[in-house]
């Protein structure tokens, strides 16, 4: 995951590990090799799957036992269509939040769940998205990206 702190010293607020990675339920056999992503990061869904998609990042440094414990991460997924529009997953699944532990080391994960018939027929291109924000919502200057390839969602019925 691409990463960002503009918080006072690089090396005070380290985030390590930071990825996502995507799966589809329950998982399918891809034929006629070539097509497919990688293992867990499908790149051909059927429209009915429910579709997840996991963030994992760990947080070290002299700086995160002295910040406030009611800052939250913010996790979301954006896609954007081909040959048509932008498209936007309903506000119950994206985004999801994850309180701040102010603990060097400290592991986090989070999931969004896409139920089977939310995301429409065609190809898109999927971001993964982090970031921090202090209690009243307002953007701390961390944040992070991931860019997750093309994903075909396709009527299989």
């Amino acid at each position: 995951m691409t990463f960002e702190s503009g918080l006072v010293n690089p090396s005070s607020f380290v985030l390590n590990g930071a990825v996502a990675f995507s799966h589809e339920l329950p998982p399918t056999i891809t034929l006629g090799g070539g097509l497919s992503g990688a293992v867990g990061s499908p790149r051909l869904v059927q429209c009915e799957q429910t579709y997840h998609v996991h963030f994992n990042w760990t947080v070290s440094g002299a700086l995160v036992p002295l910040m406030r414990p009611d800052l939250r991460w913010k996790v979301e997924v954006y896609f954007e269509r081909w040959g048509a529009s932008e498209y936007g997953l309903p506000a119950a699944i994206n985004p999801q939040t994850v309180g701040f532990v102010p603990v060097s080391g400290h592991t986090y994960s989070a999931i969004i769940t896409i139920p089977g018939n939310t995301i429409p027929e065609g190809v898109y291109d999927m971001v993964a998205i982090l970031r921090m924000y202090d209690a009243a919502g307002n953007p701390l200057p961390v944040a992070g990206f991931e860019e997750m390839n093309k994903v075909q969602f396709y009527e299989g019925r």
